[in-house]
């Protein structure tokens, strides 16, 4: 699975690169962890992989993710429904050229 390290705050943070999450959520233990109050966020109501809806509460954020600094909407959760965070799409991926190799199993990062 490509589980990569990012860092937020100086935290570091382990997330799955998943193409196929809109956005970066995270759980609200990573929250508690940063000294977010991840409830001042902005509500939206986000669709998850079996079709049913979670509230998520976004932040804008710094994310470094090797030595690249991205500005992005980062999102937290007490329904995240998985045991791991997500690094999604937006504000990443428009940014940054990701690149999965299963022969390799490694997933690699390059500026747009």
């Amino acid at each position: 699975m490509p589980i990569i390290p990012i860092t937020i705050l100086t935290h570091k943070i382990w997330a799955l690169v998943d193409s196929g999450a809109t956005f970066t959520v995270l759980g609200v233990d990573e929250a508690h962890r940063l000294g977010i109050d991840w409830q001042r966020g902005r509500r939206r109501m986000v669709v998850v992989g079996d079709g049913s809806f979670i509230s998520v509460y976004m932040h804008t954020l710094v994310i470094h993710i090797n030595a690249w600094e991205l500005t992005a909407p980062v999102g937290f959760s007490e329904r995240l429904g998985v045991s791991f965070n997500l690094l999604g799409r937006t504000g990443v991926f428009n940014q940054l050229q990701v690149c999965f190799n299963d022969r390799t199993h490694c997933v690699t990062f390059q500026k747009l």
